[in-house]
């Protein structure tokens, strides 16, 4: 009776809040599953939208939920995700990506051969949930440049929780990534078995 009661209490005091938050770990699960058989780019990215929708203004700059290590685990960019590359240049973890909304820089980092490649970039708050990036430094290994000036875009944050980000960038690609913090073996599984499709 107790959790009855807690229950008709949530509801009551935000319905709305109550019942996206229940349709929220399926609509998740049933992305991830996607990605993990294999499934073609329209599929996934209508399974992304539907997990988008549930968002309810929660993906903001603001959220403290923003700040961390991701590991992504698609997207529709075959450059970052390496698909172009021969297999022995693939990554065979996730990429990953710092974010620090606070301190302006963003971090994605990628091991192939044991041998550690990243990017660095400044990022300013563009609007609610949208970042400009501008691209600073990239190194491969222990060799590091300058990226030139004309090296910058834009991305916006679409869906945020305590497990799960969706990205859009100013190119129209789309990334899906989980917090490294939690979710480091589902995010290795999901990347391992999506690769399997490429």
């Amino acid at each position: 009776p107790l959790l009855a009661l807690i229950v008709a209490a949530i509801l009551l005091i935000n319905p709305a809040d109550a019942f996206v938050g229940a349709l929220r770990q399926p609509a998740k699960a049933n992305l991830l599953d996607l990605v993990k058989s294999g499934a073609s780019e329209d599929q996934i990215i209508t399974a992304l939208k539907g997990v988008e929708r549930l968002s309810l203004g929660d993906a903001k700059l603001s959220s403290p939920l923003l700040p961390g290590n991701w590991l992504m685990v698609w997207t529709t960019s075959d450059s970052i995700a390496g698909k172009s590359r021969a297999p022995l240049f693939q990554t065979p973890t996730p990429p990953e990506q710092l974010i620090d909304i606070e301190n302006g820089r963003a971090l994605n980092v990628e091991k192939v051969l044991g041998i550690v490649n990243s990017v660095q970039a400044d990022i300013t708050p563009a609007t609610k949930n949208k970042v400009s990036v501008q691209f600073k430094k990239f190194k491969v290994g222990p060799v590091g440049f300058n990226a030139p000036e004309s090296f910058k875009g834009e991305l916006s944050v679409t869906y945020l929780d305590d497990d799960m980000r969706i990205s859009r960038g100013d190119k129209g690609n789309a990334f899906i990534l989980l917090r490294e913090s939690n979710s480091r073996d589902e995010a290795n599984e999901i990347w391992k078995e999506w690769r399997k499709s490429w």
